[in-house]
């Protein structure tokens, strides 16, 4: 496994990074450690988890397998605070109050005794950006956590907490976790290059487009039972016609090349410049399997410019900022 440096953190990491939202929930607890099992003998050592995947189900199942397989000092753990986590007023957003809170039940349900990657799962709008870093430089010291980062952020927030904690001498974000697929390329446009110019590591989520470039769905309108699409209304509207028609044909061009459409997709988000890694989230051990070779896959210059064909630069076809309301 060729390992990847995560920005200014010096941490070295897989550029296939195991996502866990899937545990506990779709993939049942065996098949969950039996892939975390594969996953760490393959060389992976990023496994990205948040305190609301599965409702809570997938850190402890992640927990589990670590304790179990006595591999935790193998493994980079993330974990995420900012979704709501219970029905109260306080139990959501990047307050001090609602970090703490997070990052103890995590603790908790991981059994470890600190995470080393936390990420503020969203920008909060309505708190300053001293918030939530002041309550990041607690939990470092405390040792709770080692290192801080952001997902979906927008660039200029991102840059107003790097700022903030130059000033403040807070911690750093290190990395930013962004959506970022062939269908939905807009993150090159500020996010990647603020990312370069920063030194912060990139791990994307979504690489295919939530299964679209997968092969996943034919008709924007009708969902196979099970997949996606159907769980909530949010999955449901990143699945358009314009995507899946984009997919098909990528998937012919993956075949001329004798890789699958799911490893082809994966590996062009690897082989983007200022990518340090993708997220993959497989339901089965199959799946799994099968996108373990996409971290090996380099694409050529003809592969680029069909890709660049199918859906320019910049540009979207399915949004997967629908979980924000600032990407316009």
């Amino acid at each position: 496994m060729e390992y990847r440096r995560l920005g200014r953190s010096g941490l070295r990491v897989s550029p296939l990074v195991l996502g866990t939202m899937n545990f506990g929930g779709a993939t049942d607890r065996d098949q969950s450690f039996r892939i975390i099992d594969e996953a760490l003998e393959a060389g992976i050592n990023l496994f990205d988890c948040a305190d609301i995947y599965s409702g809570g189900e997938s850190e402890r199942v992640l927990g589990e397998a670590l304790s179990r397989n006595g591999k935790r000092k193998h493994a980079l753990i993330t974990s995420k605070a900012f979704m709501p986590s219970g029905p109260g007023p306080n139990d959501r957003g990047s307050s001090r109050h609602h970090i703490f809170e997070s990052c103890e039940n995590s603790l908790k349900s991981l059994k470890t005794d600190y995470i080393d990657i936390y990420f503020i799962h969203r920008s909060d709008f309505s708190v300053s950006p001293e918030e939530p870093l002041a309550a990041l430089d607690i939990l470092v010291k405390q040792g709770k956590i080692r290192y801080a980062a952001c997902s979906t952020h927008p660039s200029w927030r991102t840059v107003e907490a790097l700022m903030t904690a130059d000033r403040l001498g807070y911690p750093k974000f290190i990395c930013e976790q962004p959506p970022y697929n062939l269908l939905d390329r807009r993150i090159e446009q500020e996010i990647l290059p603020m990312c370069r110019y920063f030194d912060l590591g990139v791990i994307c989520w979504s690489p295919l487009a939530q299964g679209t470039l997968a092969g996943r769905y034919t008709k924007a309108d009708q969902f196979p039972a099970g997949s996606r699409a159907t769980q909530k209304e949010v999955y449901a509207e990143r699945i358009t016609q314009a995507g899946i028609d984009a997919a098909a044909k990528m998937a012919v061009y993956a075949g001329k090349k004798g890789v699958t459409p799911a490893q082809f997709a994966v590996a062009w988000v690897l082989n983007q410049p200022g990518v340090t890694g993708s997220l993959i989230g497989p339901r089965t051990l199959e799946q799994f399997r099968d996108l373990l070779p996409s971290a090996a896959i380099e694409l050529t210059e003809e592969d680029r410019s069909f890709c660049d064909s199918l859906v320019p630069p910049r540009s979207h076809l399915s949004n997967h900022f629908n979980t924000t309301d600032w990407m316009k």
